[in-house]
């Protein structure tokens, strides 16, 4: 059995006026930036929105949930060892 959820339910009285109502939720376009946005960030796992909600987000995950820079880190060389190369 299926049941209509209550926030649809709740958008009119008339189930009519309730698809109408429904329909022009998605009448506006997306940008093309903010649609690429959202697919890196649902692709990626990450979290969409401000720095701050991102922050809080991380914090309660215990994880980063932003995108980070591509690559290994790079490894530290002593100032020995970069002499050394230099020959």
């Amino acid at each position: 059995m299926v049941t209509p959820h209550r926030l649809y339910q709740g958008l009119a009285d008339s189930d009519q006026a309730r698809f109408a109502a429904y329909r022009r939720l998605f009448e506006d376009m997306l940008s093309a930036e903010l649609l690429q946005r959202f697919r890196e960030c649902t692709n990626g796992g990450f979290v969409l929105g401000s720095p701050k909600f991102e922050r809080q987000i991380a914090a309660m995950l215990g994880r980063r949930t932003w995108k980070g820079a591509p690559g290994r880190p790079l490894k530290e060389i002593d100032a020995d060892a970069q002499g050394e190369l230099a020959l």
